[in-house]
């Protein structure tokens, strides 16, 4: 009679993930949601101006509160005004955690008038176009409501995990 059993693995194990303005809002509950189903994940606070607290900060704190808890999370920042800041991030983030298979990038809330967003976008594409071919790359709008908060996740969470699950496991 054997006595092993097998565990299947959490959906996003193997996964490597990328979370820009992962440090408040809907970022920092995508980030952690992805740690709780098994992805390594790179916490990426984004600096910008006007911003009144330290993004570099807030991704250091979150990192501990998840490696506390026995999840994989490392503290990264971006900042909207120094482009070679977000050009880098993918080739660090391979060389901490391993090669990106996905990214999010939270673009904050805000009318067509305010800069933050068109700055945000510009960080997105230029993270975008470092990633490996085959990762999977969302781009969510930040709400400020509980309620649209969980579906962003939900979405993403999905989306994540069917991408993860047709990927070959090592």
């Amino acid at each position: 009679m054997s006595h092993s059993t097998t565990y299947p693995l959490p959906p996003l194990a193997d996964a490597v993930v990328l979370v820009v303005d992962a440090t408040a809002g809907v970022g920092r509950r995508i980030a952690t949601q992805l740690c709780a189903a098994g992805a390594a994940v790179a916490v990426v606070g984004a600096g910008h101006p006007g911003r009144a607290d330290d993004a570099a900060t807030n991704a250091a704190f979150l990192c501990k509160e998840l490696a506390d808890i026995g999840l994989v999370a490392l503290p990264y920042q971006v900042d909207t005004e120094r482009a070679e800041t977000f050009r880098a991030l993918p080739g660090q983030i391979a060389a901490d955690l391993g090669t990106a298979t996905a990214c999010v990038v939270v673009i904050p809330a805000g009318d067509a008038a305010e800069s933050l967003p068109a700055a945000m976008r510009v960080v997105a594409g230029a993270v975008a176009a470092a990633l490996p071919p085959s990762a999977t790359y969302v781009e969510v709008e930040a709400v400020e409501d509980m309620e649209g908060q969980e579906r962003l996740v939900q979405e993403v969470m999905g989306r994540l995990a069917a991408r993860n699950s047709s990927r070959p496991r090592c």
